[in-house]
């Protein structure tokens, strides 16, 4: 990864711009960078916590302007690494948020972190929607984000990014080959590299935010 990065799925691009300022995208491209310098160096073997602690309090940073259960409360140090603080009601919630987490910092799975991301908002709306869409303990993210949008549960703007959500959910979780990016073909990536470490953290600050606004009135 270099210092010029770019986030290649147009979905990532505009709920990072729609979401966030220019300086906090400049932050999610830098903790990237970070990440790939622990990655490249496996600089976690010699010392876990030594390594990814400066990764995780920049995550910190942005978590907390953002508010909700943030890395804080997802990556909690212990003397075997780290755990979570969550209570059991909102385990189903959060608990994508860890895995997310995990990946980016310490497996270095974007594909992961983007699918877990995203899941942390199905597992939201599956919560604040149950008893009123029918079946939703079993319906996938883009079936529940279109009964929302019949149902007009929530306002135009939120439904359109949890679309996009949606999309990017349904690629991280389907697609395999250089077509799940719609880039020219020079620069498409290989199968195993359809999301970058880039569009991993931008994709955690995204579904943290989309998901404290949907909590906010539930």
């Amino acid at each position: 990864m270099t210092k010029n990065e770019t986030i290649n799925h147009v979905e990532i691009r505009d709920l990072s711009r729609q979401l966030f300022d220019g300086q906090t995208r400049q932050s999610f491209l830098k903790i990237a960078l970070q990440v790939s310098v622990i990655t490249k160096t496996k600089a976690w073997t010699s010392g876990y916590h030594a390594s990814v602690e400066p990764v995780r309090d920049s995550i910190l940073h942005i978590d907390n302007a953002i508010g909700g259960v943030g890395i804080d409360r997802l990556l909690v140090p212990t003397s075997h690494g780290y755990t979570a603080n969550l209570p059991i009601d909102e385990r189903p919630i959060h608990r994508p948020l860890q895995y997310a987490l995990g990946a980016i910092l310490v497996t270095n799975w974007p594909r992961t972190a983007v699918q877990m991301s995203c899941q942390h908002i199905e597992g939201i709306l599956k919560k604040k929607y149950e008893g009123i869409i029918p079946g939703i303990d079993h319906s996938p993210l883009g079936s529940i984000v279109r009964q929302i949008k019949s149902m007009e549960l929530l306002g135009v703007e939120t439904i359109q990014q949890l679309e996009k959500v949606a999309h990017i959910l349904n690629i991280a979780k389907h697609e395999y080959g250089s077509d799940a990016i719609r880039i020219p073909n020079s620069l498409r990536r290989t199968e195993s590299q359809v999301f970058n470490i880039h569009e991993a953290v931008t994709m955690y600050f995204i579904c943290r935010k989309l998901g404290v606004q949907l909590l906010a009135d539930y």
